[in-house]
Order: structure tokens, then C-alpha cells, then sequence
């Protein structure tokens, strides 16, 4: 059930998204994108150096305790004042620094919404320990409904990236009256067991560092050497390339991880189960990655736009980050939840600290799709270290996942020769938007079918193992059976 609430809010969080997307690239030019994208990377980076991880600490208490709850709200209006007053200060120079004064501004009304964002009610932590999804989705469903309305708006009026800044603000302000308004509870002020949540956090505070500056490093790094267009061609080429990892990734990871809490506090050890799991998110993803970078033409001409040329060969490269992420997001949960937290962060820090010196030596070639190349190389060896740190598993799983991997390699492979045979896959295509994006999805279909039917084979041909071709199977014989029930039901 929350499974589904889960699914419910990443179909209205998503459609959202695309249609503003849509409407976006046709009112914006690349330079607006690429300013939004510069000034939010150093509003979350600012924002992680403060970022202490109490709620994971809550998440994972055996039980409740209403002065850690207070405790942890109270760290949580601090850093969000001190974030905001970080930033109104850096608003002085940091336009001066980046050689762009528009930023200046922009850097000053995000300082407020990181300040709103500190007085969000902690209470909300309790709808994660009970696993309450329904909530969850009213929470975070009104806030995406108003800042979409509300930028959409402004973008019609002012035409340039203050839509989507403002549009960030009223979505903010929102989301802190709707923490209110689900959660009964009350925080109030003190500092009662500040020696836990600090003691769990410093780890997963380090960790968030790492993780920032993996995931915003790119804006600091490219856009004072490429220019703000070529940074927003390339944000935004990342934002369509990772859909596989926002749509399906994100939304089971959330419900993942206190569900694993959940099963300790019952005595069962989730790195048992872990690396089952990534391997079951996986075989959703994979040939998701695949359709997305297949058809990656057809998006630029079809969802893009015009002035957005040059982002197909990103698209068509970062789409295959989704094929290595379902096992570093899930181990990294796993381990979080057992309170190796500084082996994540460990592991997110050597990442981080790679890319960063990939990228300042790369971006001296001015070419995109170089670095997009690097990005998944550097995953790629981000998630062999978390699967190596989930040894604890045993090797009998250690040996499924081996075989598991095998098969979904060659179906990969095989999918990924067949749709290179057909025309306009992997390369820029010239049409009306609407057949590019009828001919894309086409593709995105014909990709999923042609996944499943040469990994089935191979389970088939392999005696039927355990593994992730069962759990999935059994997982769609029972929705289809629900869906049965509930068609009888309703005639």
C-alpha cells in the first residue's frame, strides 16, 4: 500500500515536472536555466555543510522519544538560520566571484527559503517510523501542485529565471504549512540528547558534504569556464537523462529505508536482503536507461525544443548512470540503517573527490559529452565499493547477484544492438515535435519489450534461479490479480 501512495506521488510529482519542463524550454533560454542551476548548487552546498542527518537518527530510534523530537527540530531552525545567513552574506560578492551580478539577487531570496525551510515540523519524521505513505503523498503533493501553478505563471509574465526562483519560495512556504497541517505533533525548543543525534550525524554530516558536492560541483566547475548556456544545456540534459533514477529510484529508496529500520527494530538484518533488492529496482531500470538513451534524439527535438540543440549526446550518455545507481542508493541505505554511516560517507567522499578532479582537468577540452562519460565511469566504481562493503551479505547472495548481473548485461547488450539497427537512435533527428515524440516513446516501448523478452529467456535458459526475475514475475502476478479483483468487484 505505500508502495502505491509512493507511486501515486512521483506520477503526480513527474507529470508535473514534464509538462513544466515543457512549457519552461519554450520561455526560458539556456542562460536562465543555467543561473537557477549555479545559484541552487550553492544554496545546497551551503545548505550540507549545516546538514546534520537528524532525521535518519530519529527514523532509526527503537522507539519514540519526545525531547530527542525537540532536540532535533531546534538543530533544524539553527541550520536553517545559519544557512540563510550564509547566504545573505555571500549575496555581497558571489555574483563578483562567478562574474555574474544577476546572482547576487537570486542568492538573497533563496537565503529566506532556507530559513522557512528550518522551521518545518519534525513531526513529520513519525509518518517515516510508521511508514504512513497516504500522508507523506497530501504533504508533499500540495506544495509541487502550488510552485508548479505559481511558476508556470510568473514565467508567462517575466519571461526570465526569476519565475523559477519565486516559484521555489511559494512552493517552500507551502510545504512548511503542509508539514503542519498532516503532522498532530508540536515541536518545541530544546536541546535535551544532543549528544545522540550529534553523535549519529557527524558521519552522515559528512557524508551529505560529499553527496552536494558530488551532485553540484558540475555549475561551480563548468559554468565560469563554458558560459551559463552551455551550463543550462547540460543541467538540463542530466534533469531528462536521470529519469530513470527520479522516477522509479527515489521514490522505492524512500519507502526502503524505513522499511529496513523497521526490520531491524524486529530483529531481521537487512544486508540480508539489500542486494536482493537492488537487484529487483534494477531490472526496471535497466531498460528503462536504455529506451531513454535510444531515443535521446527524439527528446531534444520533441520535449526540448529548438534551443536546446546539442543536448542529445548528454541525454544518450548520462541515462546509462541509472544502470549502476539502484546499488549504490540501496547499499548506502542498507549500511545507513545498521549505523555504518561512515563507510557512506567514506565512499561518498572518494566519489566526490574523483570527480571533482576529472572534471577541472577535463573541462579545459570545452566538451560536454567527455565529462558526461566520466560521470558514469565514476558511479560505476562508486558502486562497486558499496557492494563490496555489503560482503556481510553472504557469498551464496554475493554469487546470485553475479549471475543476476550476468544475465541483465547480456540482455542489455542485446536490446541495446537491436535498437542501434533502427533509424534516428542515438543521433540528432530532424521532424515536427509530435512525431518525434510519438516515434520516441515507440522506441522507449519496443526497448522494455525487447529487455524482458531476451532476460526471461535467460532465466528460463538458466533453470529458473532465484533471483530478481522471480521476485519481479511474482510482483506482477499480483497486481495483475488485484487489478482482476478489482475490475470483478466493480461490474
Amino acid at each position: 500500500m505505500g508502495t502505491g501512495w509512493l507511486v501515486a506521488w512521483r506520477i503526480v510529482s513527474r507529470s508535473l515536472g514534464f509538462v513544466s519542463m515543457l512549457i519552461l524550454a519554450q520561455l526560458l533560454m539556456p542562460a536562465d536555466i543555467g543561473i537557477v542551476a549555479l545559484a541552487s548548487s550553492i544554496t545546497a552546498t551551503i545548505d550540507s555543510l549545516s546538514q546534520l542527518g537528524v532525521r535518519d537518527a530519529l527514523v532509526r530510534l527503537p522507539d519514540e522519544q519526545f525531547e530527542l523530537f525537540n532536540t532535533a527540530f531546534t538543530l533544524q531552525v539553527m541550520r536553517g538560520v545559519l544557512t540563510g545567513l550564509v547566504l545573505a552574506t555571500g549575496s555581497l560578492f558571489i555574483g563578483g566571484w562567478l562574474h555574474d551580478q544577476r546572482l547576487n539577487g537570486v542568492l538573497l531570496v533563496l537565503a529566506v527559503t532556507a530559513v522557512l525551510a528550518g522551521f518545518e515540523n519534525i513531526g513529520t519524521v513519525k509518518l517515516n517510523r510508521a511508514l504512513d505513505f497516504k500522508k507523506q503523498f497530501v504533504m508533499q503533493a500540495a506544495p509541487r501542485v502550488v510552485g508548479f501553478a505559481v511558476t508556470i505563471c510568473l514565467a508567462f509574465v517575466l519571461r526570465n529565471y526569476w519565475a523559477l526562483i519565486w516559484g521555489t519560495v511559494f512552493s517552500r512556504l507551502i510545504s512548511v504549512i503542509a508539514t503542519y497541517v498532516i503532522s498532530p505533533h508540536r515541536p518545541a525548543f530544546g536541546l535535551k540528547g544532543w549528544r545522540y543525534l550529534l553523535h549519529f550525524s557527524f558521519w552522515t554530516w559528512i557524508g551529505s558534504i560529499a553527496v552536494a558536492v558530488w551532485s553540484r560541483a558540475d555549475p561551480f566547475l563548468l559554468g565560469p569556464v563554458l558560459g551559463m548556456a552551455a551550463l543550462g544545456i547540460y543541467m538540463l540534459s542530466a534533469e531528462v537523462a536521470l529519469l530513470p533514477i527520479t522516477e522509479l529510484l527515489e521514490p522505492a529508496v524512500t519507502a526502503l529505508f524505513p522499511g529496513f529500520a523497521m526490520a531491524q527494530r524486529g530483529g531481521t538484518a537487512p544486508v540480508s536482503i539489500g542486494i536482493s533488492v537492488a537487484s529487483t529496482i534494477a531490472l526496471g531500470m535497466i531498460p528503462f536507461a536504455i529506451g531513454l538513451s535510444a531515443c535521446s534524439g527524439y527528446l531534444e527535438t520533441g520535449l526540448l525544443g529548438p534551443h536546446w540543440k546539442g543536448s542529445q549526446p548528454m541525454i544518450a550518455i548520462l541515462t546509462w548512470l541509472c544502470i549502476f545507481s539502484p546499488y549504490s542508493y540501496v547499499c548506502a541505505a542498507v549500511l545507513s540503517v545498521q549505523g555504518h554511516v561512515k563507510r557512506v560517507a567514506i565512499t561518498n567522499a572518494l566519489a566526490a573527490a574523483v570527480k571533482v578532479a576529472v572534471v577541472l582537468y577535463l573541462r579545459q577540452f570545452h566538451n560536454l559529452p567527455l565529462l558526461a562519460f566520466a560521470a558514469v565511469g565514476i558511479v560505476g566504481l562508486e558502486t562497486s565499493i558499496f557492494i563490496v562493503q555489503l560482503r556481510a551479505a553472504g557469498s551464496a547472495e554475493l554469487r546470485r547477484l553475479a549471475m543476476s548481473g550476468t544475465r541483465a548485461l547480456i540482455a542489455a547488450v542485446v536490446t541495446s544492438g537491436a535498437l542501434f539497427c533502427l533509424p534516428g537512435t542515438w543521433e540528432t533527428v530532424t521532424m515536427n515535435r509530435v512525431s518525434a515524440l510519438l516515434l520516441g516513446g515507440l522506441i522507449g516501448v519496443l526497448g522494455f519489450a525487447l529487455y524482458g523478452g531476451v532476460q526471461l529467456i535467460l532465466w528460463y535458459g538458466s533453470g529458473c534461479p532465484e533471483g530478481p526475475e522471480g521476485r519481479g514475475f511474482t510482483l506482477l502476478r499480483e497486481m495483475t490479480q488485484k487489478i482482476c479483483r478489482r475490475i470483478e468487484y466493480s461490474m
